[in-house]
Order: structure tokens, then C-alpha cells, then sequence
């Protein structure tokens, strides 16, 4: 194996290994942190009542309108839809990854391999332009808008930064390499890392770039609001105080 294989392998590895342990410090940290005016910890006792919840179902419902609605983003419904379109497409193009290990199923039920390149290549286009010029529009919303540039850190920028070269590169993946590369090179060098057997890494730039840029984010999201994601279970809403109709 060679040096540059040996040195990203590694950081594979380690990306993942911060990120598992880095995830589990926060969500323990956050549910064993005091919190709300009361200073008590999560749900001992609850912590504050949440207008028009009157049960355990109604705050399981705020939450779950607030993950996949945006339902907290009331008064400006174009960067609501926009928002939704950056954060649904990112998770789209996330799963769709799964598809370098799906083909060989996918073959054997009788889906030719030119039809899946060709849906991958044009859903996945079509997507990653999506997450692409919607997160260019939350960024430029941040740094035009005064109330936002003051509440804002160096966090909410490199974040978005991270995750627009993040499609950026996969999208020039899908336009400069051929329409192959994903499954017969990329799958099996992906999956040799899962299955604790690595390979050398395919050498193209391009690939190369993306792969540093995924590793990166995996490492930065327990650093960073990215890992939101995981704070279900932690969100206060959960623990208010329920009044009967």
C-alpha cells in the first residue's frame, strides 16, 4: 500500500472514531447538563411549559414539525422551503451513497447496470445542484442580513463552507469521472475500509479531494452545530410541564 493510501486510510479512521466518541461525549453532556431558569438537569423535574402542549404526543409532535417541516421558521417562507430543499437533498444524496454497495442487488433482480448509472447520474446531479445553489442562498443570506452577521460565528460559516465543497466535489465527480468510476473503483475501495481490510485509495484528484472533505466533516460535526441532528431526545420540549384542555 502505498504512502498516500496509508495517510487517508488512517484518517478514515480516525474521522470515524471521533465522531463516535465525540457524539456520545455531547448527547451525554447535554442530557447531564442543567439547563432552563429552573438550573435543573433534563427532565428533573420538567423544566418549563410550551404553549398549547398538553401532553407527551403534543411535544413529540413540535419536535418532529420543527426536524422535518421547519415548522419554527414562521415568518420568511421563502427561506423556509429553501432551507428544506438544502437539508432534504443533503440527506437524499447521503443515503444514495449506499447505492456503490446496492448494485450487485440490484443487477441480480434484473435492473441493467446502464439504467442505475443512468438514474444515479441524473437524480444525483439533480440533487447535488439543489443542495448546492440553496446552501449558496443560506450563505448569502447570513453574510447580507445585519441581525444575522451579529449573531453569527465562525462556526455557522465553515459548516456551510464545508458542506458546499463537500457537493461541489461530489458533483464534479459525477461530470469529470466515468460514469463506472463510482461503482467498479470507488464501491470496492469504500467498502475494503468498512470491512477493516483497506485498499489503496483510486488515485483521482477529484475523488481524492471529496474523500479528504467527507472525513473532515465527520470529524468536525461533534465539534460543531451540526450534530443537532442528535438532540431529540434531549430537547427540553419533551420534559415541559402538560396541562389538561
Amino acid at each position: 500500500m502505498n504512502e498516500i493510501s496509508l495517510i487517508l486510510d488512517a484518517y478514515f479512521y480516525i474521522a470515524i472514531t471521533v465522531f463516535l466518541l465525540g457524539s456520545l461525549y455531547y448527547i451525554i453532556s447535554w442530557i447531564f447538563s442543567k439547563k432552563g431558569i429552573t438550573n435543573t438537569y433534563l427532565g428533573f423535574p420538567n423544566l418549563f411549559t410550551y404553549p398549547g402542549q398538553v401532553s407527551k404526543w403534543d411535544a413529540i409532535k413540535n419536535i418532529l414539525k420543527r426536524i422535518f417541516l421547519f415548522s419554527s421558521i414562521k415568518y420568511d417562507k421563502s427561506t423556509r422551503i429553501i432551507s428544506l430543499l438544502f437539508h432534504y437533498s443533503l440527506w437524499i444524496i447521503i443515503f444514495a451513497h449506499f447505492d456503490l454497495f446496492l448494485e450487485p442487488y440490484l443487477v441480480s433482480i434484473g435492473i441493467g447496470i446502464q439504467t442505475i448509472e443512468t438514474i444515479s447520474f441524473f437524480a444525483g446531479n439533480t440533487l447535488a445542484i439543489i443542495f448546492i445553489f440553496s446552501g449558496l442562498y443560506l450563505l448569502y443570506r447570513r453574510l447580507s442580513n445585519v441581525y444575522l452577521r451579529k449573531i453569527s460565528n465562525i462556526d455557522d460559516y465553515l459548516s456551510l463552507i464545508l458542506l458546499l465543497l463537500f457537493g461541489f466535489t461530489g458533483l464534479l465527480m459525477r461530470l469529470l469521472l466515468p460514469s463506472f468510476y463510482a461503482y467498479n473503483v470507488v464501491g470496492p475501495f469504500i467498502s475494503s475500509l468498512f470491512s477493516f481490510h483497506p485498499t489503496d485509495i483510486p488515485i483521482a484528484p477529484i475523488f481524492i479531494t471529496h474523500f479528504i472533505l467527507a472525513c473532515t466533516l465527520v470529524i468536525y460535526m461533534p465539534l460543531s452545530k451540526l450534530l443537532h441532528m442528535f438532540s431529540f431526545f434531549t430537547n427540553p420540549t419533551l420534559y415541559s410541564i402538560f396541562h389538561e384542555r
